[in-house]
């Protein structure tokens, strides 16, 4: 039997509807290895009944998370903040703690990872005179060697965010940071837990994308 991998879903209000999706791109991925997928969808009544159905998860990009989460007040520099996508958010990352079941964060995914796992994050890169937004290639990012990974020392990829980590999470040891010093890619240091802040679901033909989801299958295949 396929494993399944449950998928967080984002946000769209058109004509005043609101709907749940997942890009498609992220799904190719999964389905082209073989893997069935399904939605998680928001304000599930029994939220364990249907992460106990899943064998990984994987978290994607969106808006911004709460800096309630992390102690801070939010003076207008976190967008787009919804709730209840920070609740499933939280209650996936402890979920695949306690089940040590693997976990992918992409974007704003790496974030809310290392918030729930106890983190912090810079609200606003912008104020800080950095630009990690809108760059379609040629973002470094410097790689530390790490046996999951086949990752050169040095890649390019895309970037697009403004909120990224500012503490790391304990229990997370970071492995690929931009020239600036902004962390890029982390990973769980006793757990199947690993993320990035570029968007490797979009530059599918890659090798730096296919080696991320390549290391994420194995974590499933391990499990």
């Amino acid at each position: 039997m396929s494993k399944l991998i449950c998928v967080t879903p984002r946000l769209l209000t058109e004509n005043h509807v609101e709907k749940q999706f997942i890009n498609t791109r992220y799904l190719k991925h999964l389905t082209n290895a073989g893997y069935n997928t399904i939605q998680i969808n928001l304000d599930n009544p029994n939220p364990d009944d249907i992460l106990h159905m899943c064998d990984a998860f994987l978290m994607t990009g969106g808006t911004d998370v709460d800096p309630i989460h992390f102690g801070e007040a939010n003076e207008g520099l976190s967008k787009g903040i919804d709730q209840r996508l920070d609740k499933l958010d939280q209650q996936i990352t402890q979920y695949a703690v306690k089940s040590k079941k693997p976990l992918l964060g992409i974007c704003r995914g790496v974030q809310t990872i290392n918030v729930f796992l106890g983190g912090s994050l810079h609200q606003d890169l912008g104020s800080l005179n950095e630009s990690h937004q809108k760059i379609a290639s040629g973002h470094v990012v410097h790689i530390k060697p790490h046996p999951l990974f086949n990752l050169p020392s040095t890649i390019e990829v895309n970037s697009y965010h403004h909120q990224a980590i500012k503490d790391v999470a304990p229990g997370l040891e970071v492995i690929g940071q931009h020239e600036d010093g902004t962390v890029e890619m982390v990973i769980h240091q006793t757990l199947p837990i690993f993320a990035v802040q570029w968007h490797p679901e979009i530059d599918g033909e890659s090798p730096y994308s296919k080696m991320i989801f390549e290391a994420f299958f194995k974590l499933i295949e391990q499990t």
